[in-house]
């Protein structure tokens, strides 16, 4: 083979690798489900797959070899408060991962554990606390309400960092960021659906609900409801005895109980919710919604269940609570939402797949060639 039949050739294998599906890291679940669907022509990697508590995950040789091969064009999602995500991200100001790293805290809302919605996240890395995190001093708009948070620390009660991407005013910031990161258009059947599903249930309903886990109660917020009895905080911790009391008083009322589940095995929390309850004569109406399959149908899924089991019909006219919904919801939406002009599939499988057709048509002409000289 000639030399230029061999740069030619390598050429245009450097051109395949850089035509190849961009890569998204999560580092928790169930941010992988969420952005493969909102981004299906990427290569979207979980971190922590299979891991019982991804809280306690430690990177392998493996993780870091493939962190280490991220190039620019490639992106990691970090909800920065776990230790292996705080060594992803000191890796990455060192220059060790050359992706760029999406720091969760600095762009989504949280909500405290009493109910308060926040932007943003400052909380100790260093100690790692679940428990009560402080607030300086910034004015954020929450809807119609603003809440000035002046140069005093204030105290939400504690913050829940266990959004884990179903939340979706998070969602709609979440793929912007991405979409900006990457330069990749998400999917806009995906951008549709969850418009059509935030106008529908966003703020419709009201009352009183239990978040069997964290997440929970990100979807219950969504949902519309504002008093809402936690039975988990913190994953692996027994619920505390006020906080059983309540989940308790607010079951025999006959409140709707929802758990947001990442992983399989999580379900065993809804056992152990079921079996409290029932020992102390109650009776839950408990909705589980498994997003380890799927983000919008089980979206839709649960909230369909939850106007069952509470025999509220979603209207078309806003509660009161839609004020305290973050107007971000409506406003920060992805930039390229413009369908592209090839009926929807991103313009990198399209290269990719021009890149593999020159690459053969190549092979075959020095094959032609050198039987021609034969």
């Amino acid at each position: 083979m000639h030399r230029g039949e061999v740069w030619t050739i390598t050429a245009l294998l450097l051109l395949a690798v850089f035509a190849s599906a961009q890569k998204i890291v999560v580092t928790f679940p169930a941010y992988d489900i969420v952005l493969k669907e909102a981004f299906p022509n990427a290569d979207v990697i979980l971190l922590t797959k299979g891991a019982s508590d991804p809280h306690m995950y430690q990177l392998t040789p493996q993780d870091l070899q493939m962190l280490k091969a991220l190039t620019e064009r490639d992106v990691i999602i970090s909800s920065m408060h776990a230790p292996f995500e705080l060594r992803i991200a000191e890796m990455a100001k060192n220059g060790e991962i050359k992706a760029k790293l999406i720091d969760l805290t600095k762009i989504q809302w949280y909500l405290t554990w009493d109910g308060e919605l926040v932007k943003g996240a400052e909380h100790d890395h260093e100690e790692h606390d679940h428990g009560k995190h402080d607030h300086d001093a910034h004015k954020h708009d929450h809807g119609a309400h603003k809440h000035d948070h002046d140069a005093h620390k204030h105290d939400h009660g504690g913050l829940n960092l266990h959004d884990h991407g179903v939340f979706p005013p998070n969602v709609f910031i979440l793929i912007e960021e991405v979409s900006k990161a990457t330069g990749l258009k998400p999917d806009q059947n995906f951008i549709q659906k969850l418009k059509q599903l935030n106008a529908t249930y966003a703020n419709k309903f009201s009352g009183k609900a239990i978040a069997i886990n964290p997440a929970a109660q990100y979807v219950l917020y969504w949902l519309g409801f504002r008093d809402i009895a936690l039975f988990i905080k913190e994953p692996g911790v027994p619920p505390s005895p006020a906080d059983l009391q309540k989940a308790l008083q607010y079951a025999k009322e006959g409140a709707p109980a929802l758990a947001a589940v990442m992983r399989g095995e999580a379900l065993r929390i809804v056992d152990s919710f079921r079996d409290k309850m029932n020992e102390h004569g109650a009776q839950p109406k408990i909705i589980t919604a498994d997003f380890s399959k799927s983000y919008l149908s089980t979206l839709e899924n649960l909230a369909k269940e939850i106007a069952a089991a509470t025999a509220a019909k979603p209207t078309e006219t806003a509660q009161q609570t839609a004020a305290q919904q973050p107007s971000t919801v409506q406003q920060s939406q992805p930039a390229t939402q413009t369908p592209n002009a090839f009926g929807g599939v991103d313009a990198a499988v399209w290269a990719t797949l021009a890149v593999v057709v020159v690459i053969a048509a190549a092979i075959v002409a020095i094959a032609l060639r050198k039987r021609a000289k034969r």
